[in-house]
């Protein structure tokens, strides 16, 4: 038994209940941490300590100092940022953490090439990486300009962060496209988090979304891991929520080129789509836990503890196999989606048979029940404050 102590922020988050438990049982010292309202992690039992911090995109100096009070006063051996609103100040402060604890992070100078777009996708290029046609424009004019000489529907994200909520948008024409991109540009964001200033302009690829799980120690690859999303929320396009592990070599490799050749450390997520010739094209990298991380653990290769072990004894040997598995993030996830549905009736019975495959899993845990009980009160905050700001 590891009695070490470890800090988990984003404590409501799913991935960061996975990393609860992965490190819970094996007996280490469990922080759980979030500014949220019932924390799911929270109630897990192998949560040993509920801490409260700055909520991180209102003030990053302040969230970092209400992390560094917890780190301090706890004695914290290990910080494990999870969410992406927490991995990048983490980063860009990292000094102020190493005397007082481990973070097995990448440096920003080196982070900041996974999570700006602009600066992963000419990486890619340059090195031989399939990305879709990607235009970087610095003004309207220029806009205007790319509006002319692109194919419909084209696609505007913007540049740090996921496309998850308000940066993404797809325009059907030239006029759309002026429209939208300045709607993306006109949202309130953060330039260290989710930059919202000169979006991208992208070739629309419509095929299935691949992914690669990986941990790399200074620039060196430790694990790997490949999956497809089979359902995602939106159905057209967001964060898996029916995942299956695949066996695909040559995504594993292009996967590890690139983080390669960047000096990757730590984890992150590769993720490609796949365009109409079956060709995968490197759409962004993920870089921190990512949000399917339990059906890495439950396929057989445990990223929390293999990242532990590796901050606490300087490496750990590589893990490159796993197995062939499907996982359901049953609730909240696939009940939206089923409610969503445009054909419930085959939808659901999809939903029975992969639920009843035999080498398939959820996220419910019988042994550790009691964050299930908790996600339907969130649900209820979370429509009860949205109510609130309406209004």
């Amino acid at each position: 038994m590891d009695s070490s102590r470890v800090l988990i922020t984003n404590a409501d988050y799913k991935n960061a209940l996975a990393v609860v438990r992965s490190l819970g049982k094996k007996g280490i010292n469990i922080t759980a941490a979030s500014h949220k309202p019932l924390p799911i992690s929270f109630y897990s039992k192998y949560c040993n300590k509920r801490r409260s911090y700055y909520p991180p995109t209102e003030n990053h100096k302040k969230f970092v100092g209400s992390l560094l009070n917890i780190i301090k006063e706890d004695k914290i051996e290990v910080l494990f940022p999870i969410g992406v609103d927490t991995t990048l100040p983490v980063s860009y402060f990292k000094e102020k953490f190493l005397p007082y604890t481990k973070v097995p992070i990448a440096d920003y100078n080196i982070l900041v090439k996974a999570h700006d777009k602009s600066l992963t996708l000419p990486i890619a290029k340059d090195i031989g990486i399939p990305i879709p046609e990607t235009y970087y424009p610095e003004s309207l004019e220029e806009v205007i300009e790319i509006s002319e000489k692109i194919e419909y529907p084209t696609i505007i994200k913007r540049r740090k962060g996921s496309g998850v909520d308000d940066g993404v948008r797809l325009a059907r024409s030239k006029d759309d496209l002026v429209k939208k991109y300045k709607e993306i540009e006109s949202i309130p964001s953060d330039s260290l988090i989710n930059e919202q200033k000169h979006p991208l302009i992208q070739e629309y690829i419509p095929g299935e979304i691949r992914d690669v799980n990986v941990l790399f120690n200074k620039g060196k690859p430790r694990a790997a891991l490949a999956q497809r999303r089979i359902w995602t929320l939106p159905p057209d396009g967001g964060p898996g929520i029916l995942n299956e592990t695949i066996n695909d070599p040559s995504l594993i490799d292009l996967s590890l080129k690139i983080m390669k050749e960047i000096k990757w450390h730590g984890l992150a997520q590769v993720e490609f789509k796949l365009d109409s010739n079956g060709k995968p094209r490197l759409m962004e990298i993920n870089p921190k836990f990512w949000g399917t991380l339990e059906l890495s653990i439950k396929a057989g290769i445990d990223f929390p503890r293999l990242l532990y072990e590796m901050t606490m004894y300087e490496d750990v040997e590589p893990v490159f196999t796993y197995e062939k598995l499907t996982f359901l993030w049953v609730f909240p996830s696939n009940v939206k989606y089923l409610l969503q549905s445009s054909n419930k009736v085959r939808d659901f019975k999809f939903f029975i048979e992969k639920l009843l495959e035999k080498r398939s899993a959820t996220d419910i845990s019988i042994r550790d029940l009691r964050p299930e009980l908790v996600k339907p009160w969130n649900i209820l905050i979370l429509r009860a404050r949205s109510q609130i700001t309406s209004k």
